[in-house]
Protein backbone atom coordinates (compact mmCIF):
# COMPACT_ATOMS: atom_id res chain seq x y z
CA UNK A 1 0.00 0.00 0.00
CA UNK A 2 2.46 2.38 0.72
CA UNK A 3 4.16 1.80 -2.90
CA UNK A 4 0.78 2.74 -4.26
CA UNK A 5 1.12 6.18 -2.39
CA UNK A 6 4.34 7.10 -3.40
CA UNK A 7 2.42 8.26 -7.25
CA UNK A 8 0.38 10.24 -5.39
CA UNK A 9 3.55 12.89 -4.83
CA UNK A 10 6.08 13.97 -7.22
CA UNK A 11 6.60 11.24 -10.19
CA UNK A 12 10.08 12.51 -11.32
CA UNK A 13 10.94 11.00 -7.68
CA UNK A 14 8.99 7.24 -8.34
CA UNK A 15 9.45 7.20 -12.32
CA UNK A 16 12.14 6.76 -14.57
CA UNK A 17 13.26 10.24 -16.81
CA UNK A 18 11.16 9.38 -19.40
CA UNK A 19 8.40 7.29 -17.85
CA UNK A 20 7.48 10.41 -15.99
CA UNK A 21 7.60 12.33 -19.05
CA UNK A 22 5.16 10.02 -20.60
CA UNK A 23 2.65 9.90 -18.05
CA UNK A 24 3.14 13.68 -16.93
CA UNK A 25 1.66 14.58 -20.82
CA UNK A 26 -0.68 12.39 -20.60
CA UNK A 27 -2.60 13.09 -17.86
CA UNK A 28 -2.43 17.19 -18.76
CA UNK A 29 -3.79 15.61 -22.19
CA UNK A 30 -6.63 13.88 -20.15
CA UNK A 31 -7.19 17.63 -17.82
CA UNK A 32 -7.11 19.55 -21.00
CA UNK A 33 -9.86 17.62 -22.63
CA UNK A 34 -11.85 17.36 -19.36
CA UNK A 35 -11.97 21.41 -18.64
CA UNK A 36 -12.11 22.08 -22.71
CA UNK A 37 -15.36 19.65 -23.04
CA UNK A 38 -17.23 21.76 -20.66
CA UNK A 39 -15.71 25.32 -22.33
CA UNK A 40 -16.83 23.86 -25.84
CA UNK A 41 -20.41 22.71 -24.63
CA UNK A 42 -20.45 26.05 -23.90
CA UNK A 43 -19.57 27.12 -27.22
CA UNK A 44 -16.90 29.50 -25.74
CA UNK A 45 -13.99 30.90 -28.12
CA UNK A 46 -11.52 28.92 -25.93
CA UNK A 47 -12.74 24.72 -26.73
CA UNK A 48 -11.46 21.62 -26.44
CA UNK A 49 -8.23 22.26 -28.66
CA UNK A 50 -7.01 25.41 -27.16
CA UNK A 51 -7.76 24.81 -23.58
CA UNK A 52 -5.85 20.95 -24.27
CA UNK A 53 -3.11 22.78 -25.86
CA UNK A 54 -2.60 25.56 -23.50
CA UNK A 55 -2.50 21.99 -20.21
CA UNK A 56 -0.08 20.19 -22.61
CA UNK A 57 2.45 23.48 -23.48
CA UNK A 58 2.21 24.36 -19.92
CA UNK A 59 3.27 21.04 -18.89
CA UNK A 60 5.72 20.12 -21.69
CA UNK A 61 7.31 24.17 -20.77
CA UNK A 62 7.81 22.96 -16.77
CA UNK A 63 9.45 19.64 -18.00
CA UNK A 64 11.97 21.48 -20.42
CA UNK A 65 12.69 23.38 -17.69
CA UNK A 66 12.79 20.68 -15.24
CA UNK A 67 15.05 18.43 -17.55
CA UNK A 68 17.47 21.07 -19.02
CA UNK A 69 18.31 22.73 -15.48
CA UNK A 70 21.21 21.31 -13.85
CA UNK A 71 22.73 21.29 -10.01
CA UNK A 72 23.18 25.37 -10.66
CA UNK A 73 20.31 26.37 -12.10
CA UNK A 74 16.83 27.29 -11.16
CA UNK A 75 14.24 24.08 -11.81
CA UNK A 76 11.48 26.69 -12.56
CA UNK A 77 13.04 29.43 -14.57
CA UNK A 78 11.18 28.35 -17.74
CA UNK A 79 8.01 27.04 -16.21
CA UNK A 80 8.25 30.96 -14.78
CA UNK A 81 7.43 32.44 -18.00
CA UNK A 82 4.29 30.17 -18.69
CA UNK A 83 2.37 32.30 -16.45
CA UNK A 84 3.37 35.59 -18.38
CA UNK A 85 2.84 33.54 -22.03
CA UNK A 86 -0.45 32.66 -20.72
CA UNK A 87 -1.69 36.28 -19.53
CA UNK A 88 -1.47 37.10 -23.36
CA UNK A 89 -3.54 34.84 -24.41
CA UNK A 90 -6.21 35.09 -21.15
CA UNK A 91 -6.35 38.60 -22.42
CA UNK A 92 -7.08 37.82 -26.10
CA UNK A 93 -9.99 35.73 -24.75
CA UNK A 94 -11.55 38.92 -23.08
CA UNK A 95 -13.28 41.72 -25.31
CA UNK A 96 -15.65 44.60 -24.80
CA UNK A 97 -18.64 43.99 -26.71
CA UNK A 98 -21.46 47.08 -26.95
CA UNK A 99 -20.37 48.45 -23.31
CA UNK A 100 -20.64 44.60 -22.06
CA UNK A 101 -17.30 42.54 -21.50
CA UNK A 102 -16.91 39.28 -22.22
CA UNK A 103 -14.43 36.17 -21.73
CA UNK A 104 -13.57 36.98 -18.46
CA UNK A 105 -14.69 33.12 -17.32
CA UNK A 106 -12.96 32.39 -20.56
CA UNK A 107 -9.65 33.65 -19.42
CA UNK A 108 -9.96 33.21 -15.95
CA UNK A 109 -10.14 29.64 -17.36
CA UNK A 110 -6.73 29.57 -19.85
CA UNK A 111 -5.16 31.16 -16.67
CA UNK A 112 -5.71 28.11 -14.21
CA UNK A 113 -5.58 25.33 -17.12
CA UNK A 114 -2.10 26.47 -17.54
CA UNK A 115 -1.84 26.22 -13.51
CA UNK A 116 -2.94 22.78 -13.53
CA UNK A 117 -0.55 22.17 -16.72
CA UNK A 118 2.72 23.34 -14.82
CA UNK A 119 1.68 21.11 -11.61
CA UNK A 120 1.47 18.23 -13.30
CA UNK A 121 4.46 19.35 -14.97
CA UNK A 122 6.77 19.63 -12.10
CA UNK A 123 5.60 15.52 -11.06
CA UNK A 124 2.15 16.15 -9.33
CA UNK A 125 0.02 14.41 -11.73
CA UNK A 126 -2.68 13.10 -9.07
CA UNK A 127 -3.21 16.94 -7.92
CA UNK A 128 -3.62 18.39 -11.32
CA UNK A 129 -6.24 15.36 -11.76
CA UNK A 130 -7.99 16.09 -8.53
CA UNK A 131 -7.73 19.97 -9.43
CA UNK A 132 -9.14 19.48 -12.91
CA UNK A 133 -12.35 17.94 -11.71
CA UNK A 134 -12.76 20.44 -8.82
CA UNK A 135 -12.74 23.15 -11.80
CA UNK A 136 -15.17 21.77 -14.07
CA UNK A 137 -17.41 21.40 -10.59
CA UNK A 138 -16.95 25.37 -10.35
CA UNK A 139 -17.94 26.49 -14.04
CA UNK A 140 -20.75 23.94 -13.91
CA UNK A 141 -22.15 24.22 -10.74
CA UNK A 142 -21.58 27.29 -9.76
CA UNK A 143 -22.73 28.55 -12.81
CA UNK A 144 -26.22 27.10 -12.98
CA UNK A 145 -26.92 27.91 -8.83
CA UNK A 146 -25.66 32.04 -10.72
CA UNK A 147 -27.71 31.43 -12.97
CA UNK A 148 -30.95 29.76 -11.32
CA UNK A 149 -30.57 31.12 -7.70
CA UNK A 150 -28.55 34.67 -7.60
CA UNK A 151 -29.43 35.56 -11.02
CA UNK A 152 -31.97 34.20 -12.96
CA UNK A 153 -33.55 35.34 -16.27
CA UNK A 154 -36.42 37.41 -16.90
CA UNK A 155 -38.05 36.93 -19.93
CA UNK A 156 -40.32 39.46 -22.01
CA UNK A 157 -41.77 39.03 -25.76
CA UNK A 158 -40.43 40.94 -28.97
CA UNK A 159 -41.43 41.11 -32.32
CA UNK A 160 -39.72 41.52 -35.22
CA UNK A 161 -41.25 42.86 -38.56
CA UNK A 162 -39.02 42.87 -41.32
CA UNK A 163 -38.58 42.18 -44.57
CA UNK A 164 -37.86 38.61 -46.28
CA UNK A 165 -35.81 39.03 -48.69
CA UNK A 166 -35.49 35.79 -50.10
CA UNK A 167 -35.08 34.31 -46.36
CA UNK A 168 -31.52 36.13 -46.22
CA UNK A 169 -33.27 38.76 -43.01
CA UNK A 170 -34.18 35.56 -41.34
CA UNK A 171 -31.05 33.91 -42.12
CA UNK A 172 -29.34 37.05 -40.06
CA UNK A 173 -31.56 37.32 -37.23
CA UNK A 174 -31.08 33.30 -36.61
CA UNK A 175 -27.39 34.52 -36.34
CA UNK A 176 -27.89 37.38 -33.68
CA UNK A 177 -30.19 34.64 -32.22
CA UNK A 178 -27.38 31.66 -31.86
CA UNK A 179 -24.75 34.07 -30.55
CA UNK A 180 -27.40 35.07 -27.61
CA UNK A 181 -28.02 31.42 -27.04
CA UNK A 182 -31.53 31.70 -28.02
CA UNK A 183 -32.85 28.56 -27.68
CA UNK A 184 -35.12 27.28 -30.67
CA UNK A 185 -38.78 26.80 -28.31
CA UNK A 186 -38.37 30.83 -27.71
CA UNK A 187 -38.37 32.32 -31.08
CA UNK A 188 -41.27 31.43 -33.93
CA UNK A 189 -42.06 33.58 -37.45
CA UNK A 190 -45.34 33.79 -39.25
CA UNK A 191 -46.25 35.95 -42.37
CA UNK A 192 -47.36 39.41 -42.27
CA UNK A 193 -48.76 41.45 -45.10
CA UNK A 194 -45.79 41.29 -47.61
CA UNK A 195 -43.59 40.67 -44.63
CA UNK A 196 -42.64 38.62 -42.00
CA UNK A 197 -42.81 38.45 -37.64
CA UNK A 198 -40.57 36.71 -35.39
CA UNK A 199 -41.79 36.25 -32.16
CA UNK A 200 -39.30 36.04 -29.60
CA UNK A 201 -39.03 35.62 -25.60
CA UNK A 202 -35.75 37.12 -24.65
CA UNK A 203 -34.13 37.69 -21.14
CA UNK A 204 -34.57 41.41 -20.72
CA UNK A 205 -33.00 41.74 -16.99
CA UNK A 206 -29.16 40.64 -17.82
CA UNK A 207 -27.57 43.36 -19.73
CA UNK A 208 -25.40 40.79 -21.57
CA UNK A 209 -28.83 39.22 -22.65
CA UNK A 210 -30.67 42.04 -23.84
CA UNK A 211 -27.78 43.53 -26.16
CA UNK A 212 -29.26 41.63 -28.64
CA UNK A 213 -31.51 44.45 -29.09
CA UNK A 214 -28.65 46.24 -30.61
CA UNK A 215 -27.67 43.83 -32.70
CA UNK A 216 -31.28 42.90 -34.47
CA UNK A 217 -32.16 46.79 -34.99
CA UNK A 218 -29.11 47.06 -37.42
CA UNK A 219 -30.44 43.81 -39.06
CA UNK A 220 -31.42 45.46 -42.84
CA UNK A 221 -34.66 44.52 -44.24
CA UNK A 222 -35.79 45.22 -40.19
CA UNK A 223 -39.07 47.48 -40.37
CA UNK A 224 -40.01 47.49 -37.07
CA UNK A 225 -39.41 46.09 -33.34
CA UNK A 226 -42.10 46.11 -30.69
CA UNK A 227 -41.03 44.56 -26.96
CA UNK A 228 -43.53 44.28 -24.44
CA UNK A 229 -42.86 46.11 -21.14
CA UNK A 230 -41.56 43.97 -18.72
CA UNK A 231 -42.67 43.28 -15.39
CA UNK A 232 -40.05 45.44 -13.59
CA UNK A 233 -40.82 48.35 -15.77
CA UNK A 234 -44.42 48.06 -15.17
CA UNK A 235 -44.44 48.92 -11.58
Amino acid sequence: MHDWFRYFGDLHQVLPEHWAGVCLVTVSIICGLMVGAEREAKQKAAGIRTVTLICVGSTIFTLASILLADDHDDRTRIAAQVVTGVGFLGAGAIIRHRGTIIGLTTGATIWTVAAVGVLVGGGYAAAGLVLTVVIVLMLVVVGRIERQVLEPCRLTDLEIVYQPDAGKTRVRLLHILDEYRVPDHRWDVAPHGENEVMKVRYCHYHHSHRSLLFEIVEVPGVVEMHRERSPRESK
